[in-house]
């Protein structure tokens, strides 16, 4: 079985580092909703393949999350079918912490089958919340894969980041959208979707966007 090496993440994200930030997910909240600082969110994805190719690892997917309106500081990746840094490896799944081009730290599921399942469907929540006022936590659970099975259950699929604000006021969907897709073999996805996103503010309040945003699309 052979595979080939693609770019490497750092490389790809360059491209849109530099993204200015779209409208809030609190842009249409009350007043009183606004004077809250967002604590925790949650991201749902879907991610629907064709026909992917064993044989050189295909396809391989990225998908990305910012507390802030860009990438230039703290932000993490999420990587399907593939694990890009500190070396290429197929197959599995693999988070990493970055700041701007600069990876800091990583975590890789042990699990490192290659998808091999036609029309596939993959699910999972990605989650970014404040812990004990100085940390920044990046947490995957409740995936659903026909490659992996479930995953996200342990509680260990994490990575933890220093932090020294008491809010994440300044994520948006956009960023998260626009900096995640299918870098390599995106013939054989046919989607990847952000179904839903739910923001926790520090009341414990949370406000839901319930409106589908697509990070890839394949137009045949």
């Amino acid at each position: 079985m052979s595979y080939h090496r693609k770019d490497s993440i750092t490389r790809w994200v360059t491209r849109i580092l530099h993204l200015a930030a779209a409208s809030a997910i609190l842009s249409t909240s009350t007043a009183a909703a606004i004077a809250q600082n967002i604590v925790r969110v949650e991201e749902d994805w879907e991610l629907l393949l064709g026909a992917p190719d064993q044989l050189v690892c295909g396809p391989q997917v990225v998908t990305t999350m910012s507390p802030f309106g860009d990438l230039a500081g703290t932000y993490f990746t999420l990587e399907i079918n593939h694990r890009s840094l500190p070396y290429w490896t197929p197959g599995g799944m693999s988070m990493h912490q970055w700041e701007g081009e600069n990876r800091i730290q990583s975590y890789d599921r042990a699990d490192r089958t290659v998808m091999n399942t036609t029309n596939e469907v993959v699910t999972w929540t990605q989650y970014m919340y404040i812990e004990n006022g100085n940390r920044l936590v990046f947490e995957i659970q409740n995936g659903e894969s026909t490659t992996w099975g479930p995953f996200g259950f342990s509680g260990l699929f994490k990575v933890k980041a220093n932090w020294n604000q008491v809010h994440i006021n300044d994520y948006s969907p956009a960023v998260s959208v626009a900096a995640s897709g299918v870098p390599y073999a995106g013939n054989r996805v046919q989607s990847l979707t952000l179904k839903e996103v739910r923001a926790t503010l520090s009341d414990g309040r949370v406000l839901t966007d319930s409106t589908p945003k697509v990070a890839h699309m394949l137009v045949e």
